[in-house]
């Protein structure tokens, strides 16, 4: 598993802000890339393993990348 770069294939394929934990208010996309929201998020689900192609491309394993921070 690697983090994921952020560039604009990355950001264009993210799902967060489909996500219901997504905190919204213009908040940034691909945690999993950038790190955690500096807004509150409630934790409503996390919905990157079930559809997310920069989760799968990268064969990431974790879940709530808004919260706990970017891929390692």
């Amino acid at each position: 598993m690697t983090t994921p770069p952020v560039n604009d294939e990355n950001t264009s394929e993210c799902i967060c802000d489909g996500c219901p934990s997504y905190p919204g208010q213009g908040d940034k996309k691909q945690y999993c890339g950038h790190g955690k929201s500096p807004l509150k998020v409630n934790m409503e689900g996390c919905i990157c393993p079930a559809g997310c192609p920069v989760y799968k491309k990268y064969k990431l394993k974790e879940m709530y990348y808004c919260v706990y921070g970017q891929a390692k």
